[in-house]
Parts: structure tokens; C-alpha cells; sequence
């Protein structure tokens, strides 16, 4: 299944909110928007485009792409669609993916030495196992196992490598599934616990549920469902565990600080914040800068992320080359030396 890329995604977001924003028809909007594009973005704005022309939502034209489109974005939309406020969400939407994907290309820049050096390591111990292999086949004498395990020669090599892979692709795989909620609200809690990391996810969901929150608000949308809507858009599993509660609370008439704190999954920074601005009667102003807030925390975490994986990634790539190094000492030097040594004890002839 193909996705919508985020440069596409922010492009799109851009065009489309100027041009709603401006006044056009939106059967215009996205008549042009077919006609610019090509591949399967092409594909699947022409089948918004019919939708839309057909009087279908176009937060429903999009869900029915088959996971084109980012869940959260087509929930942003629909909010937008539902308080009249489509051009300023998917103008916003085309910032926050444009601050996502610049996070991203600085996590990635910061680990990309330690990461090409990791493989340099792995590439490097596939090559010594291999070539060992040959040597002790060739010798008839046997080479140091370096990694302890008996891999030798080009079977030992493959399976270094295939190990080797198997192991990223488990850890991408991971950490792909955690964030599509695939394996349920309990993975996303442990994460939330472990330092830095906790923080940028809390930071990330918590900016997206107060910004959404604070449309609907400000819309005059039911509360019950603005909040169903809000805690959607958080993309968060974890939050989304407590959408029962919170709006159960609502329909009992009750605060939002008290429904969202009585959901037992919110911070209590977060809950703090919501009753002071209820309290103070300018909940929707509040929200918003709470939203940009929330936002700044998560860059800031991000950073940190960044800085402490670069390490980790060092930290692996030196335990891997001091292994193999002093595998390779003992087997080479020290052993040798050693029952050199025994075999001058009495005894031993």
C-alpha cells in the first residue's frame, strides 16, 4: 500500500489551504490539484475530486484512499470541515508535518556518522569471518572464532550478515508498529515512562489534541464530540484508551479538566492547564498557546533524543570493535603465549 509523501503532504497542504482561504470554489481546488499532479497522487486526488463534486466530505473522500493519506491528517481535516475553518487547520497541518519532517532530518543527520560507522563495524567482522574461513580451509590450522559463536568462512559470513539484518529489521519493524498504534495502548505507556522519550511523545500528542480541542471549542461544536474528535487527533493509543471516559464525562455535564483528569491517562500539568483556562473563561486562547508550547517542549526533547541515541549508536559501535579486537589479541597473542608457557611446565611432556 503506497502513502502520500510528507514533502507531497505539506505541498498539498499549502496549496489547497491558500487557495480555500482565497475564496475558490473547492471543486476548483481540487480539479487543479489533479490536473498538477501525477502517479498515485494523481490517482487519489481525482477520486477526492469526484467525491467532492458528488457533495461528499473531503476528510470521507480521503478515508476512503486506503491509507494514502496520514490518519491524523484526515482527522485534522475533518475537523476543519466540521468548524468551518478547513483553510487555517490545513495551513497548520503544512507546518506541523514541515517542523515533523525538519526533526526528522535532524535525528538523522545526528546518528548518520555513528550509524555508518555500526556498519562499518558489521561489515568489517563479516569480512574478517570470512576471510578466517578461507585461511583455516586453505592452512589446515584453526583461525580465532571472533565471534564466539563458531561462524567461519562464507556460510559464517551469511549468517553474520542475515543475523545482523534480521536484528534492524526487528528493531525498524518495532518501532514502525509503535507508531501506528499497532500493538495497542500498553507499548505506548512504556515508552511514555522511559526519560526524554516520554516527553517528546507526551509533548507531540498533547500539541495536536490542545490545537484541535481548541478549534472545536471555538467553533461552537458539540463538546462531547469535539473532545472524541480531539483525543483522535493526538494519534496517541495510550490517550485514545481514555475516549470513553473523557467523553462519559461529558455527557455528565462535567468539566473538561475533570473528565480529562478523572481519565486517569492525562498529565497533571495538562488537566492543571485546562482548569485555569476554563476558570478563566478564555479556553480556546489558552489551548492555542498551550498547543505552541507543547510543541517547543517536543523539539527540545527531540534534540536530546538526538544527542543520547548518537551516543548509544557510538557506545554499540565501540562495544562491537573492542569484542572483536580482543577476540582476535587472545586468539592471535595471548593464547599462543599462554600454552607456550604450559608446555614448559613439568609435566607436560
Amino acid at each position: 500500500m503506497s502513502h502520500i509523501s510528507t514533502r507531497s503532504l505539506i505541498n498539498l497542504s499549502q496549496r489547497v489551504g491558500t487557495a480555500i482561504r482565497s475564496g475558490i470554489d473547492a471543486r476548483r481546488v481540487w480539479e487543479m490539484e489533479t490536473r498538477h499532479a501525477s502517479g498515485p497522487l494523481r490517482q487519489q486526488l481525482d477520486a477526492i475530486r469526484e467525491r467532492v463534486a458528488a457533495g461528499d466530505p473531503i476528510a470521507d473522500a480521503m478515508r476512503g484512499a486506503n491509507g494514502y493519506f496520514p490518519p491524523m491528517f484526515v482527522q485534522m481535516v475533518e475537523i476543519g470541515e466540521v468548524t468551518g475553518k478547513l483553510d487555517e487547520v490545513l495551513l497548520r497541518l503544512a507546518e506541523h508535518y514541515e517542523h515533523q519532517q525538519q526533526m526528522k532530518r535532524a535525528f538523522w543527520f545526528g546518528i548518520a556518522w555513528p550509524l555508518f560507522e555500526l556498519v562499518g563495524a558489521v561489515l568489517v567482522i563479516g569480512l574478517l569471518i570470512f576471510v578466517l574461513g578461507v585461511i583455516e580451509g586453505i592452512t589446515n590450522t584453526e583461525m580465532p572464532n571472533i565471534t564466539g559463536i563458531g561462524l567461519k568462512g562464507t556460510s559464517g559470513a551469511i549468517i553474520w550478515f542475515l543475523g545482523c539484518g534480521l536484528i534492524a529489521g526487528a528493531i525498524g519493524f518495532t518501532a514502525h508498529a509503535l507508531t501506528r498504534g499497532w500493538l495497542g495502548p500498553q507499548p505506548v505507556l512504556l515508552a511514555m515512562k522511559v526519560p526524554v522519550l516520554g516527553k517528546c511523545l507526551e509533548s507531540l500528542a498533547l500539541s495536536r489534541l490542545t490545537w484541535s480541542l481548541a478549534l472545536s471549542l471555538d467553533s461552537g461544536m458539540d463538546a462531547r464530540r469535539g473532545v472524541e474528535l480531539s483525543i483522535k487527533a493526538a494519534q496517541n493509543p495510550y490517550y485514545e484508551s481514555a475516549l470513553a471516559r473523557v467523553t462519559g464525562g461529558i455527557r455528565a455535564n462535567r468539566e473538561f479538566h475533570e473528565s480529562f483528569r478523572e481519565a486517569g491517562v492525562f498529565p497533571e500539568d495538562f488537566c492543571n492547564q485546562l482548569e485555569v483556562a476554563e476558570m478563566a473563561g478564555a479556553t480556546t486562547e489558552s489551548l492555542l498557546r498551550l498547543a505552541k508550547d507543547y510543541e517547543e517542549r517536543a523539539r527540545t526533547a527531540m534534540r536530546v533524543l538526538t544527542a543520547i541515541a548518537t551516543v548509544l549508536v557510538m557506545l554499540i559501535v565501540a562495544a562491537v570493535m573492542i569484542v572483536a579486537i580482543f577476540t582476535l589479541a587472545y586468539h592471535a597473542y595471548l593464547k599462543p603465549m599462554y600454552d607456550a608457557i604450559e608446555m614448559t611446565q613439568p609435566g607436560k611432556f
